[in-house]
């Protein structure tokens, strides 16, 4: 059992990466595993939980701190993935510009997760990029070379509003589709 707290994107930017998702799946059929989950920027990869009741409840103290945040997408990136289900395939994100309040909602984070639950390692802890994923894990990486090749050119900065916090749970430690989902949402 797993789970993730991330920034869920307003209207606006959940609407964008819809376009962009849809964009690269009919540029390289890189289909709709997105799709499962709202538009969001981690501020932590999944970690292991002792219980879904005791990581509620420290999600909704949190939650009561945090406050809205403008995000600025600076890039299209890609990558190499076998995150779903461990089938080698394609990530297509976007880079999101580092920013104060992001760095320092992130490290708060961390250190409450420890204090309250002890040591809570994930992926890249140490050099994690903030980023919003809009395609993976269903096609081969050629698939997302080929959509990332256009889609880079036309790609502009864009800063979006992000003002809800999400709980993402996983039944399944290996992250298999159609085992995780959003399970909650707070306002900031």
């Amino acid at each position: 059992m797993k789970a993730t707290i991330v920034l869920i994107a307003d209207v606006e930017a959940e609407n964008y990466g819809r376009k962009l998702m849809l964009e690269a799946h009919r540029l390289g059929e890189t289909g709709f595993e997105m799709a499962r989950l709202p538009q969001h920027i981690s501020l932590k990869q999944p970690f292991s939980i002792p219980s879904l009741e005791e990581i509620e409840a420290f999600f909704d103290e949190f939650a009561k701190e945090l406050h809205p945040v403008t995000a600025t997408f600076e890039q299209l990136d890609i990558h190499p993935s076998d995150v779903i289900g461990g089938i080698p395939s394609g990530c297509m994100s976007l880079r999101v510009e580092k920013s104060g309040d992001l760095e320092h909602m992130q490290q708060i984070l961390f250190e409450k997760l420890e204090s309250r639950f002890g040591p809570c390692p994930a992926a890249y802890d140490n050099d994690y990029i903030f980023h919003m994923t809009i395609a993976i894990g269903k096609a081969p990486f050629a698939n997302y070379q080929r959509a990332y090749e256009q889609m880079a050119k036309e790609l502009k900065r864009q800063s979006y509003r992000f003002s809800r916090l999400g709980l993402l749970y996983y039944d399944d430690d290996a992250l298999q589709p159609g085992t995780y989902f959003c399970y909650k949402i707070a306002s900031l």
